[in-house]
């Protein structure tokens, strides 16, 4: 594998911190997208979230730099996606590591594309194409796609983009979760339980993640899966949860939050 230079590893770190502060927002997407296209040196990154290649539909699409904003993305997705050779992989093997367009078709069949045409007109000749794909269902793809004019993509940025990537896995992981357990809270907060107790309580949202699953009755070593983390961290983030809500252990500070609304009641069924 090809060596890595210490400002690629600072890079890395960037990125990991990026990934790290972007888990408390809801466009996490856009902080990742921005860090990929300045450690990748890309001209533009974008990311597609379950782009469905049959329908050329997408869940939603982040970019970096802001200046391509006014760009339809969407339509683009719609119009142009189909035709996009990774598109193509990640729907069909959405296991792979980070691929570049080269590494998956030759450079006549990609020219002839109306994708090619299209990336070389909206993106300012960005034609080579890194991508960095997340888990999603056959006939799916989810990926962040980074874009670049001048030359391909070097052995030592690709293999950067390896180190990334497993980060990036982690986060949806966490994303996910994340997802599900804001979705069980909103459907059981009634009015008479304003947002307002976990600023008064200073709970973070990831000590908040862990006292959920907690309720569900996983252990420390599947919370820790279910998040990409240590189970240490797990234990850490219980230990903050119990110092800030004044409790002692797992069963009084669940019942706790679960009084103030801010994590689910109902039970659910889990799995490792």
């Amino acid at each position: 594998m090809t060596a890595l230079a210490a400002r690629d590893y600072r890079r890395v770190l960037d990125l990991a911190t990026t990934l790290i502060d972007g888990l408390t927002t809801d466009n996490y997407p856009f902080l990742i997208a921005a860090q990929l296209n300045e450690s990748l040196h890309g001209t533009a990154t974008i990311f597609m979230d379950r782009y469905h290649l049959s329908a050329g539909s997408t869940a939603g699409v982040a970019w970096a730099p802001d200046e391509i904003a006014s760009i339809p993305w969407r339509e683009r997705a719609r119009d142009f996606g189909p035709h996009h050779p990774l598109a193509r992989v990640f729907s069909r093997h959405n296991d792979t590591g980070p691929l570049t367009v080269s590494d998956v078709t030759g450079p006549l069949a990609w020219r002839t594309t109306s994708t090619y045409d299209s990336c070389r007109q909206d993106l300012d000749g960005g034609i080579h194409h890194l991508a960095l794909p997340l888990p999603s269902p056959k006939g799916v793809a989810t990926a962040f796609l980074v874009c670049r004019s001048g030359r391909d993509f070097t052995p030592r940025e690709r293999a950067m983009a390896a180190q990334v990537h497993p980060l990036l896995l982690a986060v949806n992981r966490h994303a996910i979760e994340a997802g599900r357990l804001r979705q069980r809270v909103e459907a059981e907060r009634g009015p008479a339980h304003p947002d307002g107790e976990r600023a008064d309580l200073g709970l973070t949202p990831r000590e908040l993640m862990v006292l959920a699953l907690a309720a569900e009755g996983l252990t420390a070593a599947t919370i820790a899966r279910r998040m990409g983390i240590s189970p240490h961290t797990v234990n850490k983030h219980l230990e903050n949860a119990y110092r800030k809500c004044g409790t002692r252990d797992r069963l009084s500070t669940v019942l706790l939050v679960q009084g103030l609304g801010l994590i689910p009641r109902t039970s659910a069924s889990s799995s490792p």
